[in-house]
């Protein structure tokens, strides 16, 4: 009994031990997601709106009220899904969101570019102005975090039904932000492209090895 106790706490505390290397992770990838938007923003002002086949023949919708309280959604759907489904894989879903924001970090500097002709402005929405403005800017556009963020949950979690949620909600903010012309073409569907990359990167390189050494040094006793 003594031993299983033991055992289960070790596990406990290896757990909180990822949890909290992971927020940590996540923490310093959205510091610098808001250098490198600054810098893409003031980068972007310095250039032109770029050509976009797409944008010029899609009409421009006023969808910016998913922009925000679609992408609001997302957020609250997410811890709630992770809590509820996915409690023993928090630390690995976190993980994952830090390295996205991450390399999405690296693209928006090395493609500064301006926001697409007739883009619909945001500065009017209460969601953007107290808490939109200060994750995102304008010329932070390559690639898009609206449909990237909603696409990785729906390969993270297990659960088909959560699965096919998310799923939904990246097209639907997908079409929100080419209807608003918030985006160009190439940062949605690029979007779909890096992100399934970074997720199948991610578990060849650094997960499964990870789970393969984690587990031979627990049952050994040698880390919590």
């Amino acid at each position: 009994m003594a031993i299983f106790v033991i055992e289960k706490n070790r596990r406990h505390l290896s757990r909180g031990m990822e949890l909290t290397i992971a927020l940590a992770a996540l923490g310093g990838s959205l510091i610098l997601n808001y250098w490198a938007a600054n810098l893409a923003e003031m980068a972007g002002d310095l250039t032109h709106p770029s050509p976009d086949l797409l944008l010029n023949i899609l009409p421009t919708v006023d969808m910016t009220f998913f922009f925000t309280w679609g992408f609001g959604t997302w957020f609250i759907w997410v811890i709630a899904a992770t809590v509820w489904k996915e409690r023993r894989r928090a630390a690995y879903i976190i993980w994952l969101y830090a390295i996205l924001t991450a390399v999405r970090s690296l693209f928006i500097i090395l493609t500064p570019m301006r926001i697409p002709e007739g883009a619909l402005s945001m500065h009017n929405h209460v969601l953007y102005e107290y808490v939109g403005q200060y994750l995102t800017l304008q010329n932070d556009l390559f690639f898009s975090s609206h449909t990237a963020y909603p696409f990785l949950a729906y390969l993270i979690f297990r659960d088909r039904w959560v699965r096919y949620t998310f799923l939904g909600l990246s097209l639907l903010l997908a079409m929100t932000v080419l209807l608003s012309k918030l985006h160009y073409s190439i940062d949605v569907f690029a979007a779909y492209f890096i992100t399934h990359s970074i997720y199948e990167a991610e578990l060849r390189w650094f997960h499964i090895p990870y789970t393969k050494w984690r587990k031979r040094w627990v049952d050994k006793g040698q880390i919590l």
